[in-house]
């Protein structure tokens, strides 16, 4: 009985832990996807933006976009857009396709003409280099920000919102402006996997101690 016990809480702790990480991408057969495949990711709190506030509301938050299967005729993708609050107090690039230095950050959302500098909540990461960069398709494209939120995290079911621009070589945009509610994924807390590490050797402390009363 025991060791059942501490086999179902492990595996409940388990299923929690896996839960929690699985990811929710969206595509690649979404109204304007294009063939890609996106994920939004929590990664967790970070050292807070604006300490006015008094709030530890800074997230740091990873936009993946595999363009393996892409659709359309863009070159490159040369503006992201992420939204996980209703407002938004300051933000920062942390990794970003060849280099930040390549990337500008502007307040507000993606429109057919690049960042738009409007939408509340959004925060737009435009590229600024001259080649390289976000280049489609068949890569698997990476950008992390810092987002200090004001209101409450987006995290219930497509709650979260992404954009992204396709466009061609001429910097012009081709095909639809990627634009779609996201579920935004939480990572499994520290706590969580602490459990489940000193749950592990329990199951096999128990099983050895079964064994040598048999």
């Amino acid at each position: 009985m025991a060791i059942r016990l501490v086999v179902l809480s492990t595996l409940f702790v388990l299923g929690l832990s896996v839960g929690t990480a699985r990811a929710n991408p969206i595509g690649p057969n979404c109204a304007t996807c294009q063939g890609s495949i996106y994920t939004l990711t929590n990664l967790g709190l970070v050292t807070d933006l604006n300490t006015g506030d008094g709030l530890a509301d800074t997230y740091r938050i990873m936009l993946t976009i595999d363009t393996t299967g892409y659709t359309g005729t863009g070159v490159r993708i040369d503006e992201v857009a992420v939204k996980i609050s209703s407002g938004l107090d300051s933000a920062t690039l942390v990794s970003a396709p060849g280099g930040t230095s390549n990337w500008n950050l502007v307040t507000g959302g993606v429109n057919a003409n690049g960042c738009s500098g409007s939408g509340s909540g959004f925060d737009c990461a435009m590229f600024t280099g001259l080649t390289g960069g976000a280049v489609v398709p068949g890569t698997l494209l990476t950008w992390v920000f810092d987002l200090d939120i004001n209101g409450a995290l987006l995290t219930g079911p497509l709650a979260a919102s992404i954009k992204a621009r396709y466009v061609n070589a001429a910097g012009n945009k081709v095909g639809a402006l990627m634009s779609e509610n996201i579920t935004l994924t939480q990572v499994p807390e520290p706590s969580a996997l602490l459990l489940l590490s000193s749950a592990v050797p329990a199951i096999g402390f128990a099983v050895r101690r079964r064994r040598s009363r048999r």
